[in-house]
């Protein structure tokens, strides 16, 4: 089953879409404007911008939010910038450039996707283990910048505790097309105990912090990996690993819970081979983007082309990037197994 989406169907009101055994889905519009789409399945709960950046602005495993606190409260279009409208769990940055610009930069900060408005959007309902799934397409053309199509895709799982996220870039030029993308997965710092990264050595070899927020973190980047201990961090604290083929198709992070409860992100390393951790924590917010999928660093477009990380798509191509994230306590739970089997297979 195939529903369309349009902005006719959002009102204040909320209105319900679809609802059957296992799925209820309805429309709202926010106070700002912004239409947004609730899915209940399982014990998850979702609100999914469908025009707005198609991001994920709020997820919820019963009840209960995952999401960074102390950010932005409700989307905008007004919003001028990345930081104006910082809400959502899940945003797509990129695609000409991303990250935070430098002085010698001139573009977004994290690019042109955060505050995208789509062409089309609409919902598909099948069999399987991930029988709901959130679909959009964006086009953009900048004369002498880029022409591309991205068309991202949001995969539910019947228990509303995962998410497989698979998203498409096409260059729609007749010349190669440079491109970023990174994925800004939002979560709350709030009762995490430990990280847990799939690679062999996590040293200064391996991870790049990227300033001294914390005393010693640079050269002695295992302080990131205990959050708990660390009592203020302010503004940021940020680092980059990346996704070697000796860590596999498919690298599997982990955020750990005091009540045991483990957040895992996993990737298909064959397009997005940077990993990005961010984390912030004062009295006013809280945020574990313990696990970003990226195809580079976030030190903007100049730093990281210096770095070799800018890619290239050749003329009329495509590439899609795919990872997943979820919620559970058995590190070897099914819909983590479900997750690795359908990523590793994606060519």
């Amino acid at each position: 089953m195939k529903l369309h989406v349009t902005k006719p169907q959002f009102t204040s009101t909320e209105t319900l879409v679809l609802e059957n055994n296992t799925t209820r889905i309805s429309t709202f519009l926010y106070k700002t404007g912004v239409e947004a789409v609730h899915i209940s399945i399982g014990a998850g709960t979702f609100v999914w911008l469908p025009f707005f950046g198609q991001s994920l602005w709020s997820w919820k495993v019963g009840g209960i939010e995952q999401k960074f606190k102390g950010f932005v409260s409700e989307p905008d279009y007004a919003a001028r910038n990345f930081l104006h409208n910082y809400g959502a769990l899940m945003i797509h940055c990129g695609i000409t450039a991303m990250g935070n610009p430098s002085k010698a930069d001139t573009h977004l900060h994290h690019g042109e996707l955060p505050l995208a408005k789509y062409d089309s959007a609409w919902i598909e309902i099948s069999d399987g283990p991930f029988p709901v799934s959130l679909h959009g397409s964006y086009q953009y053309t900048v004369p002498f910048i880029a022409s591309y199509e991205f068309s991202p895709s949001l995969r539910i799982s019947e228990t509303g505790t995962s998410v497989l996220v698979d998203s498409q870039l096409k260059n729609l030029q007749k010349t190669p097309m440079e491109y970023m993308y990174l994925n800004h997965l939002n979560l709350s710092l709030d009762h995490v105990t430990e990280l847990q990264y799939g690679i062999d050595e996590f040293n200064k070899e391996t991870v790049t912090v990227l300033d001294e927020t914390i005393p010693g973190v640079v050269d002695e980047p295992t302080i990131f990996l205990h959050p708990s201990k660390i009592s203020t961090i302010s503004p940021e604290l940020v680092a980059i690993m990346k996704n070697k083929p000796e860590h596999g198709d498919v690298c599997v992070n982990t955020m750990i819970r005091e009540n045991h409860e483990r957040v895992w992100v996993a990737t298909n390393t064959s397009t997005l081979d940077h990993t990005v951790a961010w984390l912030t924590k004062t009295l006013d917010r809280s945020a574990c983007g313990f696990s970003l999928p990226a195809t580079a660093g976030p030190r903007g477009r100049t730093a990281e082309t210096k770095q070799g990380n800018m890619k290239l798509l050749e003329p009329g191509s495509s590439i899609r990037f795919q990872f997943a994230f979820g919620l559970d306590e058995n590190p070897e739970s099914k819909s983590l197994q479900t997750a690795i089997t359908i990523l590793g297979g994606i060519v």
